[in-house]
């Protein structure tokens, strides 16, 4: 119910104003009716209230006063201005006040249901976001929200399930393109009063949480994202929770769907999680050795055909993600002992093995790319050929801090295969290019954060290339130990006690 003072010295037009807004709009209920500006603001030191209908020319107090004790106590409160005088003065004081809407007398009974449907909205709009600012902390700190609260929840993941330390690497624009998941999943779910994502591990990954009027069935709704998502060519994956959950139980279950998309993400493929595991899932038998005897038969004149035979392989079957590292890793293995051409240290095989995976979205790409790479390491095979390439890499990052660099987009500037890209930038650097650009991105945030005490650190965020404040909120927690807020507060302490001695 959305609370109403008036405050109007016509005693008539007060009682015809309370009458209407009670008719025209059931959502607003009328608390309170002021005959003049000084019982208004008395009722409104102890009584809250969302709306204010007041005249502006009162005895004791005007509407201008009442709206600015207003603006101290109840600033959210919206505020309208009734009024028989067309001055625009009254009009400029009471925009200063945040007046939205001015109703002049005699009023309008067209004009005031449109005033009330305005308030309506804003007043909506104003509670969700309330709802969603309480949910993303519980969500992020595991601070309980409104206790009793029951939620649903589903986790999805656009694309592969990527490890940590590859965050640099995503872009959540490449997998989701722009989706607004909140309003595709709202006209999906008649049931729900309001649905909330919120972005997880890494940038593809997003929970939805669900404020339902009744249950929702989640096995249904979630299909029926996937075929939304299809539609626009956006892969996704989904795990859902059982039943409803309380607030304080919103980390611990999107964990355990964490897990549950770890063990059973398919590679190149939607699919929707259902129970323990997707049962139309054939597994890669873990002690079948077909790619160690097609590597031990490999020559240079058989690449091409074990690498088919592996496609084919691939084709046939829906590979869980797990399993397909697990595959690519043999693969590679194989091809080393053949060629003698080692891909590096297991760091540097686990990071190319991972970046394949990030930057293949089928398993025809995913083949195209392990083809590209193997000719490529044939050009760059010894690390001084490649390193004034490397050096032109590590220029175009510094100059394009603030731009959405990722390996694709600077395998596409340098013409190299992502995975290979990569690779030869941990050589050159001894970072992969997902830790050097999440690197000089944050050193940059910290001399900013330091130097100017103004600047907001949504902006910061914006200035090093994090379009998301709250994503480089969480990295910069993860990575430098304190959120950029409290490193900026320790930084300047330990400047005013060495100013001070």
């Amino acid at each position: 119910m959305i609370k109403v003072l008036i405050a109007e010295d016509e005693i008539p037009l007060l009682r015809g104003i309370k009458t209407m807004i009670e008719k025209l709009n059931p959502e607003f209920s009328v608390v309170m009716c002021a005959h003049n500006g000084k019982e208004a603001i008395t009722y409104l030191k102890s009584n809250r209230v969302d709306v204010i209908f007041t005249d502006i020319n009162m005895p004791l107090a005007d509407g201008i006063e009442v709206m600015d004790y207003a603006n101290e106590k109840y600033p959210e409160a919206a505020k309208v201005v009734i009024s028989g005088y067309s001055d625009f003065s009254y009009a400029q004081q009471a925009i200063r006040c945040g007046v939205k809407e001015y109703l002049l007398k005699p009023i309008v009974k067209e004009e005031l249901e449109k005033t009330l449907q305005n308030i309506s909205e804003r007043y909506t709009s104003m509670l969700m976001k309330k709802q969603k600012e309480r949910l993303a902390e519980a969500v992020y700190t595991g601070k309980p929200a409104k206790p009793g609260e029951k939620l649903q929840m589903v986790y999805f993941c656009a694309g592969p399930l990527i490890r940590d330390g590859m965050e640099e690497n995503i872009v959540e624009c490449d997998f989701w393109r722009g989706m607004d998941i909140e309003s595709v999943a709202a006209g999906l779910l008649t049931e729900a009063s309001c649905v909330y994502s919120f972005e997880k591990n890494q940038a593809n990954e997003k929970i939805l949480l669900i404020v339902p009027e009744n249950e929702a069935d989640l096995a249904v709704f979630a299909r029926k994202m996937l075929e939304e998502m299809k539609e626009k060519g956006i892969q996704i994956t989904a795990a859902f929770h059982e039943g409803l959950l309380e607030t304080h139980e919103i980390p611990m279950v999107s964990h355990q769907l964490r897990r549950k998309l770890q063990e059973n993400i398919l590679f190149g493929e939607s699919s929707v999680i259902e129970g323990d595991a997707d049962s139309t899932v054939t597994p890669y038998p873990a002690g079948d050795d077909i790619f160690y005897s097609l590597g031990r038969e490999l020559s240079d004149t058989r690449k091409e055909v074990f690498l088919k035979e592996a496609e084919a392989f691939f084709t046939a079957r829906k590979i869980r993600q797990k399993e397909c590292l697990q595959i690519i890793s043999r693969i590679l293995q194989s091809m080393e002992e053949q060629t003698l051409a080692a891909i590096g240290s297991e760091e540097e095989r686990e990071e190319t093995i991972w970046n394949l995976i990030l930057y293949s979205s089928d398993v025809r790409q995913l083949f195209l790319n392990l083809r590209q790479m193997l000719d490529e390491r044939k050009i760059y095979r010894k690390a001084e050929s490649s390193e004034n390439l490397m050096k032109k890499v590590e220029c175009y990052i510094i100059e394009n801090m603030a731009e959405p660099i990722t390996a694709a987009v600077l395998a596409s500037e340098f013409g190299l295969v992502a995975p290979y890209l990569s690779t030869l930038f941990k050589e050159y650097s001894g970072y992969t290019l997902s830790q050097y650009i999440q690197k000089i991105r944050l050193d940059r945030a910290k001399n900013l954060l330091e130097m100017d005490e103004e600047i907001l650190a949504k902006d910061v965020a914006e200035m090093v290339g994090y379009p998301n404040p709250l994503y480089f909120s969480k990295v910069f927690k993860k990575k430098i130990g304190v959120y950029p807020s409290e490193y900026r507060k320790n930084k300047l302490e330990r400047k005013r006690e060495g100013d001070r001695s």
